[in-house]
């Protein structure tokens, strides 16, 4: 299955500014590295601390969003003198990978996951996924476990299937029609942060909308929907997993998905519910240092 920019040159102009304005803003430099898979090439952004050891932290991003929405916020600066940061956008979501999309339904993604560790020559690297991410994360630790020393997982996908919400339904509205800048806005502040977390700061608002506007107009998904993974998948997972949820989520009502984490993850540790998280990280107060927290375990 293929997602597509409506016009490729355009998007690549595009993703490669926004990209720049990104780490212009947050103050975080990071190289940019293509790595070849079944699916077409993929984009990784790597950020390597200034010291001999190391550990190797891999971010994967939400649904219809680049990896670099994790630069937004401060909450990757303080790990940047310690860990190496490794920036995955998600083939077949927006962004400077390739468009055609691993099956959701099935272990591709798994597989997809696979070769970019392996090729990142990580041993008993950390994932860290969000939403899409987040499930992302689960296939892999399914399909690569003795690549994962843990998996942290934030507002998950893939613990319950997307809920049809009247939040989830405004999102369809604002794609199936050419988004205004101040809809997009509007969206994000109402739906997908929290109004109990500080506000970002204008610009990184501003760049999140840009971002936002931009994809909701010129790229086409081929997936939009995902189902919960079965119990007999999550019951397999023997990899170490963390789960952060955000009490004001409104697209994973979080009570959904602890109670199916705390039944069908043998290998669960812990899930902390942080009560002024929506369903995005940026804006959070607190997640940052319980990222911090968890990454010492």
């Amino acid at each position: 299955m293929y997602s597509r920019y409506k016009d490729s040159s355009e998007a690549d102009r595009f993703n490669t500014q926004w990209a720049q304005a990104v780490q212009q803003l947050n103050g975080l430099s990071l190289q940019a590295r293509t790595l070849a898979t079944d699916w077409g090439p993929t984009r990784v952004w790597v950020h390597t601390p200034r010291r001999r050891i190391y550990e190797t932290l891999i971010f994967l991003p939400g649904f219809n969003a680049s990896s670099l929405v994790w630069l937004t916020g401060q909450n990757l600066n303080r790990l940047s003198k310690k860990y190496r940061l490794c920036l995955v956008d998600i083939n077949g979501q927006p962004g400077l990978s390739a468009g055609l999309s691993p099956l959701l339904q099935t272990d591709e993604y798994g597989c997809w996951a696979r070769q970019v560790l392996e090729q990142l020559g990580t041993a008993r690297a950390t994932l860290i996924g969000h939403a899409l991410g987040a499930l992302i994360s689960l296939k892999a630790c399914r399909m690569a476990p003795e690549l994962i020393k843990k998996a942290i997982l934030v507002n998950p996908a893939g613990l319950q299937s997307l809920s049809l919400s009247l939040a989830l339904l405004r999102y369809y509205r604002l794609a199936i029609q050419s988004p205004s800048e101040r809809a997009v806005r509007s969206f994000l502040r109402e739906t997908v942060f929290s109004s109990l977390d500080p506000p970002l700061a204008p610009a990184q608002e501003q760049l999140l909308v840009d971002f936002q506007v931009y994809n909701l107009r010129a790229f086409a998904p081929a997936q939009w929907w995902h189902q919960a993974l079965s119990t007999d998948e999550l019951v397999s997972i023997q990899t170490p997993i963390y789960v952060v949820l955000g009490a004001q989520d409104k697209l994973y009502p979080y009570q959904t998905t602890q109670n199916r984490a705390v039944e069908h993850l043998p290998s669960l540790v812990s899930v902390t519910v942080l009560p002024t998280m929506g369903h995005s990280v940026q804006s959070s107060s607190g997640f940052g240092l319980l990222l911090e927290t968890i990454l010492t375990q």
